[in-house]
Protein backbone atom coordinates (compact mmCIF):
# COMPACT_ATOMS: atom_id res chain seq x y z
CA UNK A 1 0.00 0.00 0.00
CA UNK A 2 2.95 2.53 -0.47
CA UNK A 3 1.82 4.24 -4.25
CA UNK A 4 3.91 6.92 -5.17
CA UNK A 5 3.03 10.12 -6.63
CA UNK A 6 5.17 11.23 -9.40
CA UNK A 7 6.92 14.67 -7.68
CA UNK A 8 6.15 17.48 -9.66
CA UNK A 9 6.59 19.71 -6.70
CA UNK A 10 10.59 18.59 -6.55
CA UNK A 11 10.08 19.10 -10.76
CA UNK A 12 12.60 15.65 -10.55
CA UNK A 13 11.15 12.75 -12.65
CA UNK A 14 13.25 10.21 -10.19
CA UNK A 15 11.69 11.82 -6.73
CA UNK A 16 7.89 10.62 -5.68
CA UNK A 17 6.26 11.66 -3.19
CA UNK A 18 4.10 9.41 -0.61
CA UNK A 19 0.33 9.85 -0.66
CA UNK A 20 -0.44 10.73 3.20
CA UNK A 21 -1.46 13.72 4.36
CA UNK A 22 -1.32 14.93 8.43
CA UNK A 23 -4.00 15.88 10.15
CA UNK A 24 -4.88 16.36 14.09
CA UNK A 25 -7.07 14.24 16.20
CA UNK A 26 -8.15 10.42 16.67
CA UNK A 27 -10.56 8.07 15.35
CA UNK A 28 -14.06 7.32 15.51
CA UNK A 29 -15.12 5.38 18.20
CA UNK A 30 -17.65 2.93 17.51
CA UNK A 31 -19.58 -0.06 19.29
CA UNK A 32 -18.22 -2.64 16.40
CA UNK A 33 -15.03 -4.38 16.64
CA UNK A 34 -12.05 -2.15 16.05
CA UNK A 35 -8.92 -3.56 15.15
CA UNK A 36 -6.94 -0.42 13.75
CA UNK A 37 -5.48 0.34 17.34
CA UNK A 38 -3.62 -3.22 16.88
CA UNK A 39 -1.70 -2.26 14.32
CA UNK A 40 1.91 -1.23 14.40
CA UNK A 41 3.98 1.73 15.67
CA UNK A 42 1.28 2.47 17.92
CA UNK A 43 -0.55 4.83 15.81
CA UNK A 44 -4.37 3.89 14.26
CA UNK A 45 -4.29 3.39 10.98
CA UNK A 46 -7.99 3.09 9.73
CA UNK A 47 -8.39 -0.18 9.73
CA UNK A 48 -12.11 1.11 10.13
CA UNK A 49 -11.70 2.49 6.90
CA UNK A 50 -9.55 0.70 5.37
CA UNK A 51 -6.83 2.41 2.67
CA UNK A 52 -7.29 2.53 -1.27
CA UNK A 53 -4.54 1.04 -2.52
CA UNK A 54 -3.82 -0.48 -6.16
CA UNK A 55 -3.08 -3.07 -7.81
CA UNK A 56 0.70 -2.73 -9.16
CA UNK A 57 2.11 -1.55 -5.60
CA UNK A 58 4.59 -4.49 -5.78
CA UNK A 59 5.97 -3.55 -9.45
CA UNK A 60 6.94 0.28 -7.66
CA UNK A 61 9.26 -1.72 -5.71
CA UNK A 62 10.88 -3.12 -8.68
CA UNK A 63 10.50 0.68 -10.97
CA UNK A 64 11.98 2.60 -7.28
CA UNK A 65 15.30 0.34 -7.54
CA UNK A 66 15.65 0.89 -11.42
CA UNK A 67 15.51 4.81 -10.43
CA UNK A 68 17.31 3.95 -6.90
CA UNK A 69 16.47 7.59 -5.65
CA UNK A 70 14.98 7.70 -2.22
CA UNK A 71 11.16 8.68 -2.34
CA UNK A 72 9.84 11.81 0.41
CA UNK A 73 6.87 11.34 2.54
CA UNK A 74 4.77 13.73 3.57
CA UNK A 75 3.43 12.70 6.77
CA UNK A 76 4.64 9.85 10.01
CA UNK A 77 2.48 7.55 8.82
CA UNK A 78 3.81 4.85 6.34
CA UNK A 79 0.30 3.76 4.85
CA UNK A 80 -0.64 5.41 1.51
CA UNK A 81 -4.09 6.86 2.02
CA UNK A 82 -3.97 10.74 1.26
CA UNK A 83 -6.23 11.49 3.82
CA UNK A 84 -6.57 10.15 7.45
CA UNK A 85 -10.40 9.49 8.49
CA UNK A 86 -8.86 8.47 11.79
CA UNK A 87 -6.97 12.00 12.55
CA UNK A 88 -10.39 14.01 11.33
CA UNK A 89 -12.94 12.38 13.09
CA UNK A 90 -12.67 13.16 16.34
CA UNK A 91 -13.91 10.89 19.16
CA UNK A 92 -15.36 13.36 21.46
CA UNK A 93 -17.68 14.28 18.66
CA UNK A 94 -18.61 10.48 17.09
CA UNK A 95 -18.29 8.40 20.36
CA UNK A 96 -21.05 6.41 20.07
CA UNK A 97 -20.69 3.63 22.38
CA UNK A 98 -24.20 4.63 24.27
CA UNK A 99 -25.78 4.48 20.84
CA UNK A 100 -28.92 2.31 19.88
CA UNK A 101 -28.00 -0.73 17.76
CA UNK A 102 -30.86 -0.35 15.75
CA UNK A 103 -29.30 3.15 14.71
CA UNK A 104 -26.34 2.09 14.16
CA UNK A 105 -27.20 -1.54 12.46
CA UNK A 106 -29.70 0.46 10.37
CA UNK A 107 -29.02 -0.07 6.21
CA UNK A 108 -31.84 0.45 3.53
CA UNK A 109 -32.26 -3.43 1.76
CA UNK A 110 -32.54 -3.25 -1.90
CA UNK A 111 -36.96 -3.68 -2.80
CA UNK A 112 -35.94 -7.36 -3.39
CA UNK A 113 -34.32 -8.13 -0.45
CA UNK A 114 -36.94 -6.13 1.24
CA UNK A 115 -39.82 -8.11 -0.37
CA UNK A 116 -37.45 -11.51 1.04
CA UNK A 117 -37.27 -10.46 4.47
CA UNK A 118 -41.00 -9.65 4.53
CA UNK A 119 -42.08 -12.82 3.24
CA UNK A 120 -39.97 -14.54 6.13
CA UNK A 121 -41.16 -11.97 8.84
CA UNK A 122 -44.97 -12.90 7.93
CA UNK A 123 -44.38 -16.86 7.56
CA UNK A 124 -44.06 -19.62 10.28
CA UNK A 125 -40.38 -20.28 11.25
CA UNK A 126 -38.66 -22.77 9.40
CA UNK A 127 -41.29 -22.31 6.14
CA UNK A 128 -39.83 -20.79 4.22
CA UNK A 129 -36.33 -22.35 1.67
CA UNK A 130 -35.00 -19.76 -0.13
CA UNK A 131 -33.40 -20.08 -3.53
CA UNK A 132 -29.75 -20.08 -3.63
CA UNK A 133 -29.62 -16.80 -5.38
CA UNK A 134 -30.64 -14.96 -2.29
CA UNK A 135 -27.74 -16.43 -0.22
CA UNK A 136 -24.00 -15.06 0.69
CA UNK A 137 -21.77 -18.26 0.73
CA UNK A 138 -18.35 -17.21 1.32
CA UNK A 139 -15.41 -19.59 1.95
CA UNK A 140 -11.25 -19.41 1.77
CA UNK A 141 -9.47 -19.19 -1.25
CA UNK A 142 -6.28 -20.89 -0.12
CA UNK A 143 -5.34 -23.83 1.38
CA UNK A 144 -2.76 -24.44 4.41
CA UNK A 145 -1.34 -21.35 6.03
CA UNK A 146 0.69 -18.15 4.64
CA UNK A 147 4.58 -18.54 5.04
CA UNK A 148 6.93 -16.71 7.29
CA UNK A 149 9.11 -15.20 4.14
CA UNK A 150 11.31 -12.83 6.81
CA UNK A 151 12.22 -16.60 8.54
CA UNK A 152 12.69 -18.37 5.89
CA UNK A 153 14.85 -15.75 4.09
CA UNK A 154 16.88 -15.27 6.71
CA UNK A 155 17.60 -18.76 6.78
CA UNK A 156 18.71 -18.91 3.18
CA UNK A 157 20.97 -15.91 3.37
CA UNK A 158 22.32 -16.05 7.49
CA UNK A 159 21.95 -19.54 8.08
CA UNK A 160 19.78 -21.64 10.42
CA UNK A 161 21.48 -20.54 13.60
CA UNK A 162 20.08 -17.04 12.75
CA UNK A 163 16.30 -18.81 13.58
CA UNK A 164 17.12 -18.73 17.29
CA UNK A 165 16.73 -15.03 17.43
CA UNK A 166 13.32 -15.13 15.54
CA UNK A 167 10.97 -14.97 17.98
CA UNK A 168 7.10 -14.43 16.58
CA UNK A 169 3.94 -15.36 17.28
CA UNK A 170 1.83 -18.17 15.21
CA UNK A 171 -1.92 -18.88 14.71
CA UNK A 172 -0.97 -21.27 17.15
CA UNK A 173 0.65 -19.88 20.06
CA UNK A 174 -2.29 -17.90 20.89
CA UNK A 175 -5.37 -18.35 22.12
CA UNK A 176 -7.91 -19.76 19.48
CA UNK A 177 -10.75 -16.86 19.64
CA UNK A 178 -10.55 -13.33 19.03
CA UNK A 179 -8.41 -12.42 21.27
CA UNK A 180 -5.61 -14.53 19.81
CA UNK A 181 -6.37 -12.72 16.74
CA UNK A 182 -5.78 -9.43 18.37
CA UNK A 183 -2.11 -10.38 20.15
CA UNK A 184 -1.30 -11.43 16.48
CA UNK A 185 -2.32 -8.30 15.19
CA UNK A 186 -0.48 -6.38 17.92
CA UNK A 187 2.42 -8.26 17.07
CA UNK A 188 2.35 -7.47 13.57
CA UNK A 189 2.68 -11.08 12.78
CA UNK A 190 -0.66 -10.21 10.13
CA UNK A 191 0.04 -13.13 8.11
CA UNK A 192 -0.39 -15.53 11.28
CA UNK A 193 -3.63 -13.21 11.86
CA UNK A 194 -5.29 -14.22 8.44
CA UNK A 195 -4.07 -18.13 9.24
CA UNK A 196 -5.94 -17.98 12.77
CA UNK A 197 -9.15 -16.23 11.07
CA UNK A 198 -9.03 -19.67 8.38
CA UNK A 199 -9.58 -21.89 11.50
CA UNK A 200 -12.24 -19.64 12.91
CA UNK A 201 -14.27 -19.20 10.03
CA UNK A 202 -13.87 -23.45 9.42
CA UNK A 203 -16.27 -23.46 12.49
CA UNK A 204 -18.85 -21.49 10.77
CA UNK A 205 -18.40 -24.24 7.74
CA UNK A 206 -16.77 -21.04 5.67
CA UNK A 207 -13.45 -22.76 5.56
CA UNK A 208 -11.28 -23.85 2.06
CA UNK A 209 -13.86 -25.25 -0.24
CA UNK A 210 -16.80 -24.11 1.21
CA UNK A 211 -17.27 -21.02 -1.70
CA UNK A 212 -21.20 -21.23 -2.81
CA UNK A 213 -21.74 -23.90 0.21
CA UNK A 214 -24.35 -22.68 2.16
CA UNK A 215 -23.66 -21.46 5.75
CA UNK A 216 -25.37 -19.92 8.54
CA UNK A 217 -23.75 -15.77 9.42
CA UNK A 218 -23.90 -13.80 12.86
CA UNK A 219 -22.04 -10.58 12.97
CA UNK A 220 -19.38 -12.89 14.94
CA UNK A 221 -18.39 -14.15 11.82
CA UNK A 222 -19.10 -11.38 9.56
CA UNK A 223 -16.26 -9.54 11.75
CA UNK A 224 -13.94 -12.05 11.24
CA UNK A 225 -14.64 -11.85 7.56
CA UNK A 226 -14.05 -8.11 7.67
CA UNK A 227 -10.65 -8.66 9.32
CA UNK A 228 -9.23 -11.07 7.29
CA UNK A 229 -10.29 -9.37 4.38
CA UNK A 230 -8.86 -6.14 5.89
CA UNK A 231 -5.48 -8.03 6.38
CA UNK A 232 -5.45 -9.33 2.99
CA UNK A 233 -5.71 -5.88 2.01
CA UNK A 234 -2.83 -4.69 4.05
CA UNK A 235 -0.66 -7.58 2.86
CA UNK A 236 -1.66 -6.73 -0.62
CA UNK A 237 -2.76 -10.30 -1.53
CA UNK A 238 -4.85 -9.31 -4.08
CA UNK A 239 -6.08 -12.54 -5.97
CA UNK A 240 -7.31 -14.15 -2.89
CA UNK A 241 -8.49 -10.74 -1.51
CA UNK A 242 -11.08 -10.72 -4.75
CA UNK A 243 -11.64 -14.28 -4.96
CA UNK A 244 -12.64 -14.33 -0.89
CA UNK A 245 -14.54 -10.98 -1.29
CA UNK A 246 -16.33 -11.30 -4.25
CA UNK A 247 -19.28 -13.55 -2.61
CA UNK A 248 -20.24 -10.65 -0.41
CA UNK A 249 -21.26 -8.45 -2.95
CA UNK A 250 -22.50 -5.39 -1.62
CA UNK A 251 -23.70 -6.83 1.75
CA UNK A 252 -27.15 -6.62 0.44
CA UNK A 253 -28.47 -10.55 0.53
CA UNK A 254 -31.22 -11.71 2.55
CA UNK A 255 -28.97 -13.58 5.10
CA UNK A 256 -27.09 -10.02 5.49
CA UNK A 257 -29.92 -8.93 7.95
CA UNK A 258 -30.89 -9.98 11.21
CA UNK A 259 -34.57 -10.47 10.11
CA UNK A 260 -33.51 -13.04 8.13
CA UNK A 261 -33.14 -15.97 11.35
CA UNK A 262 -36.11 -15.11 13.51
CA UNK A 263 -35.33 -17.59 15.68
CA UNK A 264 -32.25 -16.20 16.68
CA UNK A 265 -32.69 -12.52 16.44
CA UNK A 266 -36.65 -12.50 16.79
CA UNK A 267 -37.85 -9.06 15.37
CA UNK A 268 -34.24 -7.23 15.28
CA UNK A 269 -33.89 -4.92 12.28
CA UNK A 270 -30.53 -3.83 10.86
CA UNK A 271 -27.45 -5.29 8.92
CA UNK A 272 -25.49 -7.72 10.63
CA UNK A 273 -22.39 -6.41 8.61
CA UNK A 274 -20.50 -3.49 10.36
CA UNK A 275 -20.45 -0.49 8.74
CA UNK A 276 -16.50 -0.59 8.27
CA UNK A 277 -16.97 -3.39 6.46
CA UNK A 278 -19.69 -2.18 3.74
CA UNK A 279 -17.13 0.40 3.02
CA UNK A 280 -14.09 -2.13 2.95
CA UNK A 281 -16.32 -4.21 0.43
CA UNK A 282 -16.56 -1.31 -1.61
CA UNK A 283 -13.24 -0.40 -1.85
CA UNK A 284 -11.57 -3.72 -2.65
CA UNK A 285 -12.11 -2.90 -6.87
CA UNK A 286 -9.43 -0.33 -6.54
CA UNK A 287 -6.79 -3.01 -4.99
CA UNK A 288 -7.66 -4.96 -8.06
CA UNK A 289 -7.42 -2.36 -10.33
CA UNK A 290 -10.83 -1.62 -11.09
CA UNK A 291 -10.72 2.18 -9.79
CA UNK A 292 -13.88 3.55 -11.81
CA UNK A 293 -15.91 0.59 -10.24
CA UNK A 294 -14.59 1.41 -6.38
CA UNK A 295 -15.89 5.11 -6.95
CA UNK A 296 -18.97 3.78 -8.31
CA UNK A 297 -19.23 1.71 -4.99
CA UNK A 298 -18.57 4.67 -2.60
CA UNK A 299 -20.99 7.14 -4.13
CA UNK A 300 -24.01 4.15 -3.80
CA UNK A 301 -22.93 4.16 -0.03
CA UNK A 302 -22.93 7.49 -0.30
CA UNK A 303 -26.09 7.59 -1.47
CA UNK A 304 -27.71 4.99 1.17
CA UNK A 305 -26.09 7.06 3.65
CA UNK A 306 -27.61 10.50 2.58
CA UNK A 307 -30.79 8.79 1.96
CA UNK A 308 -30.60 7.42 6.21
CA UNK A 309 -30.03 11.18 7.35
CA UNK A 310 -32.80 12.15 5.38
CA UNK A 311 -34.74 9.36 7.19
CA UNK A 312 -33.55 10.54 10.78
CA UNK A 313 -34.68 14.22 10.24
CA UNK A 314 -38.03 13.40 9.41
CA UNK A 315 -38.00 11.97 12.93
CA UNK A 316 -38.53 8.28 11.73
CA UNK A 317 -36.57 4.97 11.41
CA UNK A 318 -33.26 5.37 9.21
CA UNK A 319 -34.26 2.75 7.42
CA UNK A 320 -37.50 4.38 6.03
CA UNK A 321 -39.60 2.00 8.17
CA UNK A 322 -43.10 4.92 9.98
CA UNK A 323 -41.32 4.01 13.70
CA UNK A 324 -40.71 7.25 15.35
CA UNK A 325 -37.80 8.33 17.22
CA UNK A 326 -37.80 10.45 20.07
CA UNK A 327 -35.64 14.06 19.73
CA UNK A 328 -32.47 12.53 22.18
CA UNK A 329 -31.77 9.54 19.68
CA UNK A 330 -32.81 11.41 16.61
CA UNK A 331 -29.89 14.15 17.24
CA UNK A 332 -27.44 10.84 18.42
CA UNK A 333 -28.54 9.02 15.19
CA UNK A 334 -27.84 12.41 12.81
CA UNK A 335 -24.55 12.88 14.33
CA UNK A 336 -23.52 9.50 13.79
CA UNK A 337 -24.49 8.97 10.39
CA UNK A 338 -23.31 12.81 9.27
CA UNK A 339 -19.93 11.24 10.77
CA UNK A 340 -19.96 8.11 8.67
CA UNK A 341 -21.09 10.33 5.77
CA UNK A 342 -17.58 12.09 6.33
CA UNK A 343 -15.69 8.50 6.60
CA UNK A 344 -17.09 7.99 3.09
CA UNK A 345 -16.00 11.64 1.41
CA UNK A 346 -12.59 10.96 2.47
CA UNK A 347 -12.81 7.56 0.85
CA UNK A 348 -13.70 9.25 -1.95
CA UNK A 349 -11.04 11.22 -1.76
CA UNK A 350 -8.41 8.74 -1.39
CA UNK A 351 -9.90 7.11 -4.48
CA UNK A 352 -9.62 9.98 -6.53
CA UNK A 353 -6.09 11.01 -5.92
CA UNK A 354 -4.94 7.09 -6.42
CA UNK A 355 -6.25 7.71 -9.73
CA UNK A 356 -4.69 10.74 -9.81
CA UNK A 357 -8.16 12.87 -10.49
CA UNK A 358 -6.60 15.67 -8.30
CA UNK A 359 -9.62 17.79 -9.13
CA UNK A 360 -12.54 16.06 -7.31
CA UNK A 361 -10.57 15.34 -4.76
CA UNK A 362 -9.90 18.85 -4.43
CA UNK A 363 -13.67 19.69 -5.01
CA UNK A 364 -14.96 17.23 -1.90
CA UNK A 365 -12.08 18.73 -0.08
CA UNK A 366 -13.90 22.24 -0.40
CA UNK A 367 -17.18 20.90 0.25
CA UNK A 368 -15.76 19.37 3.66
CA UNK A 369 -14.55 22.36 4.39
CA UNK A 370 -17.85 24.06 4.00
CA UNK A 371 -19.18 22.39 7.39
CA UNK A 372 -19.41 23.78 10.31
CA UNK A 373 -18.63 20.61 12.91
CA UNK A 374 -14.68 20.81 12.47
CA UNK A 375 -12.86 22.10 15.50
CA UNK A 376 -10.03 24.76 13.66
CA UNK A 377 -7.24 22.33 14.24
CA UNK A 378 -9.43 19.87 12.05
CA UNK A 379 -10.28 22.55 9.62
CA UNK A 380 -6.37 23.88 9.07
CA UNK A 381 -5.65 19.89 8.48
CA UNK A 382 -8.29 19.83 5.33
CA UNK A 383 -7.01 23.13 4.09
CA UNK A 384 -3.87 21.55 4.51
CA UNK A 385 -4.84 18.93 2.52
CA UNK A 386 -5.87 20.51 -0.41
CA UNK A 387 -2.73 22.56 -0.64
CA UNK A 388 -1.07 19.45 -0.84
CA UNK A 389 -2.95 17.91 -3.82
CA UNK A 390 -1.94 21.51 -5.54
CA UNK A 391 1.68 20.62 -4.91
CA UNK A 392 0.16 17.31 -6.53
CA UNK A 393 -0.65 19.19 -9.49
CA UNK A 394 2.20 20.93 -9.72
CA UNK A 395 0.35 24.05 -9.01
CA UNK A 396 3.31 25.39 -6.71
CA UNK A 397 1.91 29.47 -6.32
CA UNK A 398 -2.13 28.11 -5.00
CA UNK A 399 -0.13 25.84 -3.04
CA UNK A 400 1.96 28.59 -1.19
CA UNK A 401 -1.21 30.55 -0.74
CA UNK A 402 -2.61 27.84 1.30
CA UNK A 403 -0.02 26.10 2.92
CA UNK A 404 1.79 29.12 4.16
CA UNK A 405 0.27 30.99 6.21
CA UNK A 406 0.96 34.87 8.21
CA UNK A 407 1.32 34.30 11.93
CA UNK A 408 1.41 36.47 14.83
CA UNK A 409 5.69 36.66 15.81
CA UNK A 410 5.14 35.04 19.43
CA UNK A 411 3.48 31.80 17.08
CA UNK A 412 5.53 28.87 17.33
CA UNK A 413 4.83 26.49 14.45
CA UNK A 414 3.35 22.74 14.36
CA UNK A 415 4.82 19.98 13.12
CA UNK A 416 2.63 19.76 10.12
CA UNK A 417 3.31 23.70 9.69
CA UNK A 418 6.86 22.62 9.75
CA UNK A 419 5.93 19.63 7.17
CA UNK A 420 4.39 21.83 4.68
CA UNK A 421 7.17 24.35 4.76
CA UNK A 422 9.40 21.56 3.71
CA UNK A 423 7.41 20.44 1.04
CA UNK A 424 7.17 24.03 -0.44
CA UNK A 425 10.86 24.05 -0.14
CA UNK A 426 11.05 20.70 -2.01
CA UNK A 427 8.97 21.93 -4.46
CA UNK A 428 11.63 25.16 -5.34
CA UNK A 429 14.29 22.67 -5.29
CA UNK A 430 15.59 24.27 -1.99
CA UNK A 431 16.58 21.14 -0.14
CA UNK A 432 18.89 22.44 2.59
CA UNK A 433 15.77 24.72 3.24
CA UNK A 434 13.21 21.88 3.23
CA UNK A 435 15.95 19.98 5.27
CA UNK A 436 16.17 22.53 8.21
CA UNK A 437 12.04 22.45 8.28
CA UNK A 438 11.85 19.05 8.61
CA UNK A 439 14.43 18.95 11.26
CA UNK A 440 12.55 21.66 13.30
CA UNK A 441 9.57 19.48 12.76
CA UNK A 442 11.29 16.21 14.10
CA UNK A 443 12.46 18.16 17.35
CA UNK A 444 8.58 18.65 18.05
CA UNK A 445 8.41 15.18 17.15
CA UNK A 446 11.37 12.77 17.46
CA UNK A 447 9.48 9.96 17.05
CA UNK A 448 8.21 10.84 13.75
CA UNK A 449 10.55 8.20 11.43
CA UNK A 450 8.61 9.95 8.03
CA UNK A 451 10.47 13.47 9.15
CA UNK A 452 13.57 11.25 9.51
CA UNK A 453 13.05 10.25 5.72
CA UNK A 454 12.47 13.46 4.67
CA UNK A 455 15.65 14.93 6.04
CA UNK A 456 17.63 11.76 4.48
CA UNK A 457 16.31 12.41 1.38
CA UNK A 458 17.22 15.79 1.46
CA UNK A 459 20.60 15.17 2.17
CA UNK A 460 21.16 12.96 -0.64
CA UNK A 461 20.04 15.52 -2.96
CA UNK A 462 22.27 18.04 -1.79
CA UNK A 463 24.81 15.15 -2.60
CA UNK A 464 25.49 14.51 1.36
CA UNK A 465 24.85 10.90 0.73
CA UNK A 466 27.09 9.20 3.54
CA UNK A 467 25.36 11.46 5.93
CA UNK A 468 21.97 10.30 4.48
CA UNK A 469 23.10 6.76 4.92
CA UNK A 470 24.25 7.69 8.61
CA UNK A 471 20.99 9.30 9.37
CA UNK A 472 18.95 6.34 8.66
CA UNK A 473 20.97 3.48 10.22
CA UNK A 474 21.03 5.88 12.95
CA UNK A 475 17.11 5.84 13.57
CA UNK A 476 16.82 2.25 12.88
CA UNK A 477 19.74 1.82 15.59
CA UNK A 478 17.36 3.74 17.63
CA UNK A 479 14.14 2.43 17.38
CA UNK A 480 14.37 -0.73 15.28
CA UNK A 481 10.40 -1.24 15.78
CA UNK A 482 9.54 1.57 14.69
CA UNK A 483 11.90 2.46 11.88
CA UNK A 484 11.76 -1.17 9.98
CA UNK A 485 9.01 0.38 7.48
CA UNK A 486 8.82 -1.28 4.14
CA UNK A 487 9.36 2.70 2.55
CA UNK A 488 12.52 3.33 5.24
CA UNK A 489 13.79 -0.34 4.07
CA UNK A 490 13.39 0.71 0.79
CA UNK A 491 14.59 3.93 0.97
CA UNK A 492 18.13 2.96 2.63
CA UNK A 493 18.72 0.03 0.31
CA UNK A 494 18.32 2.50 -2.47
CA UNK A 495 20.85 4.76 -0.81
CA UNK A 496 23.21 1.84 -0.17
CA UNK A 497 23.14 1.42 -3.94
CA UNK A 498 23.88 4.77 -4.56
CA UNK A 499 26.87 4.82 -1.87
CA UNK A 500 28.79 1.76 -2.63
CA UNK A 501 28.68 -1.46 -5.05
CA UNK A 502 29.09 -3.46 -2.07
CA UNK A 503 25.82 -3.10 -0.78
CA UNK A 504 24.80 -7.12 0.20
CA UNK A 505 26.42 -6.80 3.65
CA UNK A 506 24.40 -3.50 5.07
CA UNK A 507 21.35 -5.74 4.05
CA UNK A 508 21.98 -8.76 5.18
CA UNK A 509 22.45 -6.44 8.32
CA UNK A 510 19.16 -5.44 7.95
CA UNK A 511 17.35 -8.79 6.94
CA UNK A 512 18.92 -9.83 10.56
CA UNK A 513 17.47 -6.68 12.50
CA UNK A 514 13.88 -8.22 10.66
CA UNK A 515 14.14 -11.26 11.51
CA UNK A 516 14.82 -10.13 15.49
CA UNK A 517 12.33 -6.93 15.73
CA UNK A 518 9.39 -7.44 13.33
CA UNK A 519 6.77 -9.71 12.99
CA UNK A 520 5.69 -11.64 9.48
CA UNK A 521 3.48 -8.73 7.30
CA UNK A 522 7.42 -6.88 6.09
CA UNK A 523 7.72 -7.60 2.16
CA UNK A 524 10.85 -8.68 2.00
CA UNK A 525 11.45 -7.69 -1.31
CA UNK A 526 11.59 -3.97 0.13
CA UNK A 527 15.25 -5.20 0.94
CA UNK A 528 16.23 -5.74 -2.86
CA UNK A 529 18.00 -8.96 -2.18
CA UNK A 530 18.79 -11.40 -4.81
CA UNK A 531 16.35 -13.76 -3.95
Amino acid sequence: MYSNIKAGVAKRDECSIKQTSQTASEVTKEKETDISRYFENASRTIFDEIVPSKKDDLPDVQRSSMSRIPNFELLGDHSSEFLKIDTLLDSKRFDHSAMSDTHRDVWIPSDQTRKVLRSIATSTTGSNSLEREHLTMPGLAIQGDMPDLIKSTAIHFLGEDENIHRNVLTASDVTQDERGLRNLIQAGCYKAAINLSGKLLAVYAQGYGKINQPSKHTPHSLQLWYTRLALLAKLRHIDVLENESKPFGNLDKPDMYFTFYPDLYGTRPGSMASFSFRLLLAEIPLYCGKPKQALDNLYKVLATVNQIIVNFNTGFSGDGSRITVNAVEQEDAVRLWKGRRSRVLISIINCAVNMKNYILAIDILEQLCDSPDWFPEQLDALKSSIGRLHLFLGDVATAEKLLIKEHKQDHTPTVREWMDKGLMAVARNSFQEAYNCFKAAATLDPSNIALINNMAVCLLYTGQLKESVRLYESAIKENPVKSLQEPILLNVCSAYELHTTHCEQPKLHLLRQLNRYKGDAVDIQCLKLAL
